[in-house]
């Protein structure tokens, strides 16, 4: 009975065996679909979600599980009652516990409630989002690109950029592919307007496990420039850590025309590179129309693989993997 909370939790042998597990669960469903026989799973979001949430149902379904879902203002959460006991009271009717929680004005505070939450339930926790990382996101884009590039994840190059966006979004993404790449020997490249560097606390860990695996971490603060030769080009917007709310808005203002991902992006990048963004996003902020909707681009694919990167989560989370290797997809 495992919580899902982190990459920092797996150790490089783990994280590529849940990798490879999503893409056995992809090309043989049928080995799954009574792993959660009999299981209830709840999903508990204080935040809107589309692919997380719908994903995650569908998942449970396809193993033979059953699943609910919780907005927390439906629960006496919003009465005032503590995460430490609403976690002690679902543990009581559920075999595992999905929860999606961050504040965006208080950086932090999601985790914090997070390690609450896991520390009085008496079940498995998977972390769906809180403010300092989405694990369930990533693990699903390395399974897309282990898909298509088959065994050479360690020798293409992705490039993580930030993009313009008048949403305020979290850091999760950043932070969990910082630590997914590092883990797995990759080479990724991360590029941001100054005043939107990645905590550095997760900088430093990110570095520490690359010393060992081999992977390679860059970073720029010039899109243009750290387009070239990439193998992916994936956009995300997240917060800054240093400006206040209406400060960074007047700045991302400033910055929106440099820091879009558009067809001159790719004219810089390798011939056959793709294009990733983990939605939601909107018409021209990240990334323009022909590049979102263009040949290059696998965001469907990407948010298909959601389905098989959750169930991959689940199986470890509640001690039912199968083993893989027995069979290969023809």
């Amino acid at each position: 009975m495992k919580d899902f909370l982190s990459f920092l939790d797996l150790d490089p042998a783990e994280l590529s065996s849940l990798v490879d597990q999503g893409l056995h669960i992809k090309n043989f469903p049928d080995d799954y679909k009574t792993t959660l026989s009999n299981r209830y799973i709840g999903l508990l979001f204080f935040l809107p979600s589309t692919r997380t949430r719908l994903s995650f149902e569908r998942a449970i379904e396809k193993m033979g599980g059953l699943s609910q879902y919780y907005a927390a203002q439906d629960l006496q959460l919003k009465n005032g009652e503590s995460l430490s006991d609403t976690a002690s009271v679902l543990s009581q009717y559920l075999d595992a516990i999905v929860i999606r929680k961050y504040d965006m004005n208080t950086y932090g505070q999601g985790r914090e409630d997070l390690i609450t939450f896991c520390e009085n339930a008496s079940v498995p926790v998977i972390n769906a989002l809180d403010c300092k990382e989405h694990p369930c996101q990533v693990l699903a884009d390395l399974i897309t690109l282990k898909e298509r590039w088959q065994k050479s994840l360690h020798k293409k190059t992705v490039l993580l950029t930030w993009g313009y966006s008048r949403r305020q979004k979290s850091l999760g993404v950043p932070h969990s592919w910082l630590l997914g790449a590092s883990s797995l020997g990759m080479k990724l490249r991360v590029a941001h307007p100054k005043e939107f560097d990645l905590d550095p606390s997760y900088v430093e860990k990110a570095q520490d496990v690359a010393r060992q695996t081999g992977a390679t971490l860059e970073f720029s603060n010039n899109l243009d420039e750290a387009c070239e030769g990439v193998d992916c080009i994936y956009v995300k917007n997240w917060k800054s850590l240093t400006m206040g709310s209406e400060q960074e808005r007047q700045y991302k203002e400033s910055i929106r025309e440099n820091w879009r991902v558009d067809d001159a992006c790719f004219e810089k990048a390798n011939l056959d590179a793709v294009y990733m963004d983990c939605l939601p996003s909107i018409a021209g902020e990240e990334a323009t129309e022909s590049v979102r909707k263009g040949q290059q681009s696998i965001i469907l694919e990407q948010a298909h693989n959601r389905i098989y990167a959750n169930q991959s989560i689940l199986s470890r989370s509640l001690g039912r993997q199968a083993s893989i290797g027995i069979r290969h997809a023809s």
